[in-house]
């Protein structure tokens, strides 16, 4: 019998070892602080990308995981022109 999925304040609070993620994966979000969904959720992909070091599939596993639980990673602050916005992240 498969297992619901949690609530979405219950998935947010999760370890992310609900991801799913290549060990790799894991271990450097670890590093980084990163232990529960909400963490990740709260970095866009470009940070992700720089500040984990991760390549383009570990970056592209993480957000397709996040996604199929439908949530999102955070927006990483790029208008159209390409420009980074300034603003501080939320």
């Amino acid at each position: 019998m498969p297992q619901a999925e949690p609530s979405s304040e219950t998935l947010l609070d999760a370890d992310i070892a609900i991801l799913g993620l290549s060990l790799r994966a894991s271990n450097v979000l670890r590093r980084h602080d990163l232990h529960t969904v909400r963490d990740v959720t709260r970095v866009s992909p470009r940070k992700l990308f720089v500040m984990t070091r991760l390549g383009r599939r570990s970056v592209a596993q993480i957000a397709s995981s996040v996604e199929r639980r439908g949530l999102r990673l955070a927006d990483d602050g790029v208008k159209e022109t390409g420009a980074v916005d300034g603003a501080a992240h939320r």
